[in-house]
């Protein structure tokens, strides 16, 4: 039927298929005189690389943006490598002259405070860059290898007194009276830094620099604070050069913090990122250089030759950076926010993160074996009520349990498997009607914090000093709070009691102890000055607590329930609403119907009008501007808060309405974390050893405890002058549990 179809419309059709045919003929009857045409000039030789990324620039094409962008193998620049003592005086010589430079350390691996230095990049002007290399080839390409062949001795939990985190803060981290003395980061030579002696050796086509005789060199020029220094990620810089014994002064603009500051909201703010947004340029990344998953290779491994565009790139592009980003800050009212909180924040992370904790090994090892009881406990429990032995880990398993054998209702479904969702909001929910979420849920916490920090501090333990040494992210939070990485050191509970057991295996020196800092009700504080709500000011003022003026004002004064009771509930509708919770969350987390926690919500309003006059103001201004901004001057970006999405706009209005108020702590906090960094120099047994939100925690000579708490809390009481006053919270103890009580 098919082909009788066909026939009877080709012939009612004849007519259009003739010249459809002479439509497409291609005639090759042309008279062409082959002696006068250049056939080579008809071949195809690829795409317009310039026409192509402008025209998907315009279009917003990423990828293909990304395939056509200018990289090191299509623009002109001047890279080159410094392999001899004469070179590397002219290159020292030279940006002394300029006065202004980018740097970039090449490290072998990416925690700061155990690599070995790979090489070092510089760059005086666009397009042009030196690298210097210093640890290619040989067991250098195996940091860990080079790290235990080059350390002190320190065994894993031992004291520290013998090892790099013994140098005091004060000798570790000194100004040295300059106008950008706010942003240095120095360091003495310590025991137990790798010290990579011997000739220069070839390496490949070229050969590197001895790091005993580049130290040497530069030493001057970085320690140099007339001689402004630019980067991307300074902090890591100045850590890996500190453990090497060199001070990094004169710190400029650091390209991730200005990115950061611009847009708090982006997922990330590497180097490549930052390039192609800001240069329109593709950057080399490391995994072009060294490869990927198992196949990849140690940085160290590469020759100078293979690396210097890699290199090159890291200082090129953080000066031209730089110069791209400063008056972008300033346009945005962002600069004094870098100048006078993130840059002198850098050296007083440096030192955090070089210090590092004592961890108590034995403690946290009589804690694994205690909560493996708990768990074997809680396990046969569960099982019990299950009626049967199963996988706790696995979802499929528990919601069979659950939803099909004891028939409790499924409250959600995963979206691609359109099974019973066993997620923790679930099972909280489960675990109001049913003992076994709510065991599966203690379960969980106990085998979280086993993983996370009982069994894994231990491993952590760094070789060289005896302590473990945890990372600050400036650059993370939209919110301008600090977070911690590898490890974590900011999630550790406080509230439950094998949380505070984890931090009492937090220990000090022998012959020191704790200090633990901590702000009270500093956000609360924050809202009171912010929202200029009297009835808030006139409580901090007087030192009454905050939390029965709330209760007061929800619930009245003549409630017949219990005082205990009304205050824990009136504490969480403070929080809940700095937070922004809606009526059913808020129902959710102090067991109460919807109608009854806006009941409470419209409560509180009632009783503080200006909290609610302030939250619609900066809705309203938010709406319009597209940013939010704390007191001091960061911002964060909310487009969303005009979206047609009801869910997505809600979230944008919780994020604008808690900016103000967390990012306002958090800058409080950053500035009091400066001025005790300078406060402890008169003290030099003493350092601020880590930082978790509102908390500070210091090491200390016992002696001097009871001054040197006086002295952490007068400074950061004045870190900022609010309509309330600032009040922390000081204890003093052998471990981090003690101090904290």
């Amino acid at each position: 039927v098919p082909q009788k179809k066909y026939r009877e419309a080709l012939a009612a059709h004849a007519d259009e298929a003739r010249s459809s045919r002479e439509l497409l003929r291609i005639h090759t009857d042309v008279p062409v005189a082959f002696d006068d045409v250049d056939l080579s000039a008809f071949r195809y030789r690829g795409p317009s690389r310039d026409a192509c990324y402008e025209l998907f620039s315009q279009l917003e094409f990423r990828s293909l943006v990304m395939e056509f962008a200018p990289t090191a193998e299509t623009v002109d620049k001047d890279y080159r490598l410094v392999t001899t003592a004469s070179d590397l005086q002219a290159l020292v010589t030279e940006l002394t002259a300029v006065g202004r430079f980018a740097l970039r350390v090449l490290s072998s691996g990416p925690a700061s405070v155990r690599a070995h230095i790979v090489g070092l990049a510089f760059s005086a002007g666009a397009r042009s860059a030196r690298y210097v290399p210093i640890g290619h080839g040989g067991e250098r390409a195996d940091p860990e290898s080079a790290l235990r062949n080059q350390g002190s001795g320190s065994r894993a939990g031992g004291s520290a007194t013998d090892s790099a985190a013994s140098v005091p803060q004060g000798d570790l981290f000194d100004e040295v009276g300059s106008d950008m003395a706010d942003s240095e980061v120095s360091a003495t030579h310590v025991e137990g830094a790798p010290q990579h002696t011997g000739s220069a050796e070839p390496i490949g086509s070229a050969q590197q620099i001895d790091l005993k005789d580049a130290i040497s060199a530069l030493k001057p020029l970085l320690e140099d604070a007339s001689i402004e220094k630019v980067g991307h990620d300074l902090k890591f810089d100045a850590i890996v050069l500190a453990r090497h014994g060199v001070q990094l002064v004169g710190l400029g603009l650091d390209t991730m913090l200005a990115s950061y500051l611009l847009d708090a909201t982006r997922s990330g703010h590497s180097l490549e990122t930052s390039a192609l947004e800001h240069l329109g340029y593709k950057a080399l990344t490391e995994e072009d250089l060294r490869g990927r998953g198992v196949k990849a290779t140690a940085l160290a491994a590469a020759s100078p030759d293979a690396t210097l565009n890699y290199a090159g790139e890291r200082a090129d592009l953080a000066l031209q950076l730089a110069d791209h980003l400063s008056p972008m800050l300033a346009s945005a009212g962002l600069d004094g926010v870098y100048r006078e909180i993130e840059r002198p924040l850098i050296p007083v992370l440096a030192a955090i993160e070089l210090a590092g904790v004592r961890i108590d090994v034995a403690a946290l090892a009589r804690q694994s074996q205690h909560v493996d009881q708990e768990l074997a406990t809680r396990s046969a429990q569960i099982f019990e009520l299950a009626g049967e032995s199963f996988n706790i880990n696995s979802p499929k398993q528990l919601s069979e349990i659950l939803f099909d054998k004891l028939s409790l209702p499924a409250l959600k479904r995963n979206a691609k498997t359109k099974t019973a969702s066993t997620a923790v909001d679930v099972l909280e929910e489960l675990a109001l009607t049913h003992d076994l979420p709510r065991l599966i849920l203690e379960w969980r916490k106990l085998q979280k914090l086993k993983g996370t920090y009982i069994d894994a501090l231990p491993q952590l333990v760094n070789p060289e000093t005896g302590r473990v040494h945890t990372s600050f992210n400036q650059a993370v939070a939209a919110t301008g709070r600090l977070s911690s990485s590898d490890p974590n050191l900011q999630n550790i509970p406080i509230r439950t009691e094998l949380g505070r057991e984890i931090r009492r295996a937090f220990i000090a020196e022998d012959g020191h102890v704790l200090i633990s800092a901590d702000y009270s009700q500093i956000e609360l504080r924050v809202l009171a000055h912010l929202a200029d709500e009297d009835t808030l000011i006139r409580a901090f003022q007087a030192g009454e607590d905050i939390h029965d003026q709330t209760a007061g004002k929800i619930f009245g004064s003549d409630s017949a329930r219990d005082p205990h009771e009304l205050r824990r509930l009136a504490k969480i509708v403070n929080y809940a609403l700095l937070y922004g919770k809606t009526a059913f969350t808020l129902a959710k987390d102090i067991g109460v119907t919807p109608q009854a926690a806006q009941e409470f919500i419209d409560a509180y309003f009632t009783g503080f009008p200006r909290v609610r006059a302030f939250i619609d103001r900066t809705l309203e201004e938010a709406r319009v501007s597209g940013v939010v901004k704390t007191l001091y001057g960061r911002r964060r970006l909310v487009p969303d808060l005009t979206s047609k999405n009801v869910q997505i706009r809600s979230g944008a209005e919780r994020e604008a309405v808690n900016m103000p108020i967390q990012g306002t702590a958090a800058d409080i906090m950053k500035r009091a974390m400066i001025d005790v960094h300078a406060a402890l120099r008169a003290f030099p047994d003493a350092r601020m050893i880590l930082t978790v939100h509102d908390e500070l925690l210091f090491e200390v000579r016992t002696g001097m405890a009871e001054e040197i708490a006086d002295t952490v809390r007068n400074a950061m009481q004045s870190a900022a002058v609010l309509k309330v006053p600032l009040t922390v919270d000081v204890g003093i103890g052998d471990n981090w549990r003690d101090a904290k009580h």
